[in-house]
């Protein structure tokens, strides 16, 4: 999406769910939708389970594999040698 079609679409998700679900007094959908995904979690639904821990924890950091030239650590230091030319 481009940029203004992707702020437009947040625009709309963000008036849609702050919209009251059934009609004056009742919840927002977005307490509704909320409800629903903790419901999920409850009943075992693993996909609710990990939406529900990546908002309220975060979402785990990305591990990078990264080693030095020969598989092992990377090296970390500076040598500095002093002598004449």
């Amino acid at each position: 999406m481009h940029g203004t079609t992707r702020k437009a679409w947040a625009d709309a998700l963000m008036r849609a769910v702050n919209r009251e679900s059934e009609g004056k007094g009742s919840p927002k959908w977005l307490h509704v939708i909320a409800e629903r995904c903790v419901e999920a979690a409850a009943g075992g639904d693993m996909q609710a389970i990990k939406e529900i821990g990546d908002r309220l924890d975060g979402r785990p950091k990305q591990q990078t594999e990264v080693s030095g030239p020969d598989g092992g650590d990377i090296p970390i230091g500076l040598t500095v040698r002093f002598g004449k030319p």
